[in-house]
């Protein structure tokens, strides 16, 4: 048996396919996209949370992972909304969830998203408490490929390229009243996060003035215990190799030494309490039919990130009222 954390999702998601569920290409028609820039730029406000990253990093699989708690684990209850686009009501979220569902039962990996701008797909979810304080917040959350996202980086795909994004991912960030919580995925098994990272928000201040004011940064390291055996092996920064355990302080190391300049980019971000920190372990995984399955979930490094991410887009962090802290009783789900 093996832990493994989001970073896994490539592989296992290509031995995930379910010919009853369909895969992500079915949702989207050929023919009429449903999600436009055109929605996006009448959008009058929204939260969104937004996971940057390579192909691979744990995007999908984090986002998978986040519904998961927030459906049948942790204490929320999330409705999925349906809005209405210029092309009719929209259900590809309804239908992401609904494909998730039967690979949280089974410990399935979720399909990798397919490369393309009509493939991106926005999941909107309203969720309320259903324990401890009595709070609500409305988000959404994008399906997009990691192919999409290498654009940012200069010279890709080709030497002399300036950095850009596709308009659709573009007109959500040129959008002033949308918030934004961005998650950095960092995968250990990946050498150019400190490429791709520090180019991103580089691309964000030189084309967004003032973004950082409606943004949240949270740094998040998948698959820890690999990456505390690649920091035990390579050492930190000032070359000290005695790491017990990735707790907080090696975390910390951990990003400085393989992700420098995004460790920096972290550390100095205007407003501290706006920036997360966090490892990012799932669970356990077997092999099972030739294929990896995730077999004993792990919640709380999830719960622990999208109370957070409450947060940041609510002011408010759930949990326990002054008088269920008083008593140690807690309202159960």
């Amino acid at each position: 048996m093996q832990d493994y954390s989001t970073d896994n999702i490539a592989d296992a998601a290509m031995m995930s396919n379910d010919p009853l569920l369909g895969s992500p290409e079915r949702l989207v028609p050929p023919d009429k996209p449903k999600l436009t820039p055109e929605d996006v730029k009448e959008k009058t406000s929204g939260n969104y949370l937004f996971s940057f990253g390579f192909p691979g990093s744990g995007k999908t699989t984090f986002q998978w992972m986040m519904m998961n708690y927030l459906m049948n684990e942790g204490p929320f209850h999330p409705k999925i909304q349906v809005p209405d686009r210029a092309n009719g009501p929209d259900w590809e979220g309804r239908g992401i969830i609904n494909s998730w569902k039967n690979q949280w039962i089974e410990g399935r990996f979720p399909d990798s998203t397919p490369a393309g701008e009509r493939n991106v797909r926005e999941v909107m979810v309203h969720a309320h408490t259903t324990a401890g304080k009595k709070l609500a917040v409305d988000f959404s959350f994008l399906e997009a490929s990691g192919e999409l996202m290498h654009t940012v980086i200069p010279g890709y795909p080709e030497a002399g390229k300036s950095p850009e994004l596709t308009p659709l991912l573009r007109a959500y960030l040129e959008n002033p009243r949308l918030k934004f919580v961005v998650l950095l995925m960092l995968s250990p098994d990946i050498e150019e996060n400190d490429q791709l990272f520090p180019s991103f928000v580089s691309y964000l201040d030189q084309n967004f003035r003032g973004l950082r004011d409606r943004m949240s940064l949270g740094v998040i390291v998948t698959k820890p215990r690999e990456s505390l055996r690649r920091l035990r092996k390579f050492g930190a920064s000032d070359g000290s190799k005695d790491f017990p355990e990735f707790d907080e302080k090696t975390l910390e190391a951990y990003v400085n030494r393989f992700c420098g300049e995004t460790y920096q980019i972290w550390e100095s971000w205007p407003y501290p309490k706006k920036t997360l920190l966090s490892s990012l372990y799932i669970g356990e995984i077997e092999m099972i039919e030739g294929e990896q399955r995730l077999v004993k979930p792990d919640f709380h490094h999830i719960g622990e990130i999208f109370f957070w991410v409450f947060e940041q887009f609510t002011g408010k962090r759930p949990g326990p009222t002054p008088w269920q802290r008083f008593t140690g009783r807690l309202d159960s789900k």
